[in-house]
C-alpha cells in the first residue's frame, strides 16, 4: 500500500512514522523543508490544564500529554536524540482578582477529575526564587503539565523518516490539489502539472490546507522571541505572555502573539513589544540579553477544535487544525489514525473532530 503524506510538520511526520510500521510505502510532499513552519516556531508546551481546556477535548488533550511520556522515550532510542521533554509544571499566574477568581474556578474542576491543580499565593512563588511582578497576587499550579523542545523533537522525527528506506521525501514541491475519482481518492496534483498517485492520502498541511483542498482552515500568525537567560525553572503562562525556559541552550521562549492577517510575512513593532511588555509585567528585572525572534501560521478552524479522521472523499485522510497544541497533539493522533487507516479501528475522538462537523456549511472566516 502506498500513501501519500501531504506536508512535513509534525502531524505529517508523525503519521509517516505510524504508518511505517505498518508497512506502507510512503511519500511526504513539503512545499518548503521538513518541519520548518508552524512546528519550528512553536513552544512546545504540553498543557491542557494552564490552557483551561475542558470537556471532551481536554480527555483528547490530557491522554496526548501522557501518550508523551513513552512516546519520547521511543523517538529518543530510535533516533539518539534527546527532545528536551521535561514534566516541568506550568504556573499560571492572576494580575487581578477576577483571573484569581476564575483559576481558582478552574484549580476546583482539575480537582474534581482527579488532575493535580494548587494554588500558589504569591509569597509560595517568591518562596520558589522568582522575582515576581508586584502585580501579580498568585497562581495556578499545574504540575503535570509538561514541555518537550520542539525542534529537537521535530530533528528526531525528521533524522527517522530520512532514514526510513519506507519513506521517501519531496521537498519544495507544491501540491495545489487532491484528485478523486467516482468519490475515492487518485492522486495528488503538484504545482509543476505533475500527478503523483497512492492508495491513501493524508492531508497535514497545516495552515496551508485550506489552499490544497476546501476545507475551513486558516492561519493565524503567532509571534516569539527569545532571551539569553537560564534562570527559571518552570513556565509561566498567563493571559499575557507564555514564558518557557530552554535549559539545552540556556535560553528563555516569550510567545506569542495571535493574528488573522492571512500569511503576512515577518515579525512586527506591535507584536514584540507585546510579548516583552508581557514579559516585563511578570518579570520586571528581567533585564537579559534579546536572542532572537521569529514567526509562523497556525492551523485554526471556525470552533478551534482539529480536523481529523475520515473525510467524505474515500481513503482521503485529515490531520489539521491543530491550532494552539499541534505539538501536543500530534504524536497521539498519529496513532490513533493511523490506527484508523490500517486497521479501520474507529475512535471516539476522531468521530468528534472529523470534517463532518462543517459539511453541511463550510463556514466563511
Amino acid at each position: 500500500m502506498k500513501a501519500i503524506i501531504v506536508g512535513g510538520g509534525i502531524a505529517g511526520l508523525t503519521v509517516a512514522l505510524e504508518l511505517e510500521k505498518h508497512g506502507y510505502d510512503i511519500v511526504i510532499i513539503e512545499k518548503d523543508f521538513l518541519g520548518k513552519g508552524a512546528t519550528w516556531a512553536a513552544g512546545g508546551m504540553l498543557a491542557p490544564q494552564a490552557e483551561g481546556l475542558d470537556g471532551l477535548f481536554l480527555d483528547l488533550c490530557l491522554k496526548a500529554r501522557e501518550y508523551y511520556k513513552d512516546y519520547v522515550k521511543e523517538i529518543e532510542k530510535k533516533s539518539g536524540i534527546d527532545v528536551g521533554y521535561s514534566e516541568c509544571g506550568i504556573i499560571v499566574p492572576a494580575f487581578s482578582e477576577d483571573e484569581a477568581i476564575i483559576l481558582n474556578k478552574r484549580i476546583n474542576f482539575y480537582k474534581s477529575q482527579n488532575l493535580k491543580a494548587s494554588w500558589l499565593s504569591r509569597e509560595d512563588i517568591v518562596n520558589m526564587g522568582y522575582a515576581i511582578s508586584d502585580k501579580v497576587i498568585g497562581a495556578a499550579y499545574y504540575s503535570d503539565d509538561a514541555q518537550v523542545d520542539n525542534r529537537l523533537l521535530t530533528n528526531a522525527l525528521i533524522n527517522l523518516v530520512r532514514k526510513s528506506e519506507k519513506i521517501k521525501i519531496l521537498e519544495k514541491t507544491e501540491v495545489i490539489a487532491i484528485i478523486e475519482k467516482n468519490n475515492l481518492f487518485k492522486s495528488v496534483k503538484l504545482k509543476n502539472g505533475e500527478e503523483i498517485e497512492a492508495d491513501i492520502c493524508v492531508l497535514s498541511a497545516g495552515a496551508w490546507s485550506r489552499t490544497i483542498f476546501d476545507i475551513p482552515v486558516i492561519p493565524v500568525k503567532g509571534e516569539m522571541i527569545s532571551i539569553k537567560d537560564k534562570s527559571l525553572k518552570n513556565i509561566f503562562y498567563s493571559s499575557k505572555a507564555y514564558i518557557i525556559p530552554r535549559k539545552n541552550y540556556d535560553l528563555t521562549l516569550i510567545g506569542a502573539t495571535e493574528e488573522k492577517v492571512a500569511f503576512k510575512e515577518g515579525n512586527t513593532v506591535f507584536g514584540i513589544y507585546k510579548l516583552l511588555t508581557g514579559l516585563l509585567d511578570t518579570f520586571p528585572h528581567f533585564n537579559k540579553r534579546f536572542f532572537d525572534m521569529w514567526y509562523s501560521f497556525r492551523p485554526d478552524t471556525p470552533d478551534h477544535f482539529p480536523i481529523i479522521g475520515k473525510s467524505h472523499i474515500k481513503n482521503l485522510y485529515f490531520a489539521t487544525g491543530y491550532h494552539r497544541n499541534g505539538i501536543l497533539l500530534a504524536p497521539y493522533i498519529a496513532k490513533i489514525l493511523s490506527d484508523l487507516i490500517h486497521k479501520e479501528e474507529e475512535n471516539i475522538y476522531l468521530k468528534a473532530y472529523d470534517i463532518f462537523r462543517f459539511l453541511k456549511h463550510i463556514p466563511s472566516f
